[in-house]
Parts: structure tokens; C-alpha cells; sequence
């Protein structure tokens, strides 16, 4: 079974007689030695079974949203790094803006979301009138949630999947303020009016939810909402950046 002995070193001659699975210097039993080195085998094999089932998805997950190349140009991280302080900077201008007098309207990232307000009740008219009025927040805030998965899944880049994470919520921020209005309209809309006199959809969408006489608490939430997701996209960002300079070449 053995040529060598594992415990003695001594190798079998071609003209030694006696058993094969003994050794003759030392009397080592081959079989159990090797039932000694294998009993562990089975303990491990169900460990590794259980993080498999029960944990090995939250592994996966968290290889997947934390993957990193195993080159990295520096260049590249230094520019991402550059990118996320601008991100940060100018994240944290955007919750601070009032909710109330929707202060959000007035900044350079509002209108280029507008498009995609608009093509979201486009979207989601088939699925009925309440899906056609929510479908443009919906599509407002959910688009760039669709391009970080790909990013994160397709592309293997979790950086870009956090930036997409960013945008997500200062498209939930901007929502907010719409919300609000719902309650007691008096901002101007796109048709040129206000909700009392023309379209508005929060004040469709959350009277049929019943919550219009609470429009204004539940903007204030909707913008707590975003705050929360652009603090996770921060960290998120960060951390990949860091990640990257560490294993920078």
C-alpha cells in the first residue's frame, strides 16, 4: 500500500517477505493509519455541506457585490476615487434641499430624470391607471437600479453598481418633494398648472391608497428613504475603492 512508510521512511525492499499493508521496520499497520487520517474527512465534508446550503449564498452575494480584478490600474482608481468625493459632495448639497418648497427642481440633475419620469407612464400604461400614474417614479428610480445589476452581475464592477445606487436615490429625492405636494398642491407642473386644477400623480396615487390627507408625511419619509440609500451607496462606493487601492499594480 505504501512504498515508503509514512511514519518511519523506511521503503519496502523487492525481496522483503510478510504482509504488504505492514511495514517491516517499524510495524506500522497501513490500513489504520490511513482509517486515522481519514476519520476527519467525513466532519468536514458536512461542514462544508451546511455553508454550502445555509451560508454559501451570502458568500456568493458578497463576492459578487465586492469582486475585485486581480489587476487594477491605478489610474482607474483614481479616478473613481476622484469621482466618488464629486458624488459625495454633491450628494449631500441634494439632501439638504428643501422638500416642502421641492428646492430639487431647481438643480442640474432634475431635469435630465424628467425623460425618463415621463417614458415610465408610457411604460406602465397597460397595467392600468394606477400603474400608469406611480410608473413614472417607478421607472425614475428603478432604471439605474436595473443598469447596476448589470453592471454588478454582466460586467463584474461593483463601483459602477454603487454609482447606479447613487442615482437611484437622488431619483428617490427628487420624488419626494412631488409627494409632498399632493397634500395642499401649489407647485407648477409640467402642463403648466398645479395639481388643483390639472394632473397630479401622487394626488391619483395616494388617494387611491388613502393616504392623501398624509402626503406630506409620507414625502418627508420617501426623502428619509433616499437619504438612507445614498449613505449605503457611499459606503458601498468607498469600499470598492479601497478594495481597488489595495490591490492596485
Amino acid at each position: 500500500m505504501y512504498k515508503t512508510c509514512p511514519k518511519c521512511g523506511h521503503e519496502r525492499a523487492a525481496g522483503e517477505t510478510g504482509p504488504e499493508d505492514v511495514c517491516c521496520a517499524c510495524g506500522l499497520i497501513f490500513s489504520k493509519y490511513l482509517k486515522s487520517r481519514l476519520a476527519p474527512a467525513a466532519p468536514v465534508a458536512a461542514a462544508r455541506a451546511v455553508e454550502d446550503g445555509e451560508d454559501g449564498w451570502f458568500a456568493r452575494a458578497r463576492e459578487i457585490a465586492f469582486h475585485v480584478p486581480e489587476e487594477v490600474n491605478p489610474l482607474h482608481v483614481y479616478a473613481r476615487a476622484v469621482l466618488l468625493a464629486v458624488l459625495i459632495v454633491y450628494g449631500v448639497k441634494l439632501a439638504a434641499m428643501d422638500v416642502p418648497s421641492w428646492e430639487m427642481a431647481g438643480s442640474l440633475i432634475h431635469a435630465p430624470m424628467v425623460p425618463f419620469h415621463e417614458f415610465g407612464h408610457i411604460l406602465f400604461r397597460p397595467f392600468g391607471e394606477f400603474m400608469h400614474n406611480l410608473g413614472g417614479a417607478l421607472f425614475q428610480a428603478g432604471l439605474p437600479l436595473v443598469l447596476g445589476g448589470i453592471f454588478l452581475v454582466k460586467n463584474r464592477d461593483p463601483f459602477a453598481a454603487a454609482v447606479m445606487l447613487w442615482w437611484s436615490a437622488v431619483a428617490v429625492m427628487d420624488t419626494a418633494p412631488y409627494m409632498y405636494d399632493a397634500q395642499m398642491p401649489q407647485h407648477i407642473l409640467l402642463t403648466g398648472r398645479t395639481g388643483d386644477t390639472g394632473a397630479h400623480d401622487f394626488i391619483d396615487v395616494l388617494g387611491d391608497l388613502g393616504l392623501l390627507g398624509r402626503a406630506q408625511a409620507v414625502g418627508r419619509v420617501t426623502h428619509g428613504f433616499g437619504v438612507a440609500i445614498l449613505i449605503a451607496s457611499f459606503a458601498w462606493a468607498a469600499a470598492m475603492v479601497w478594495r481597488q487601492y489595495s490591490a492596485r499594480k
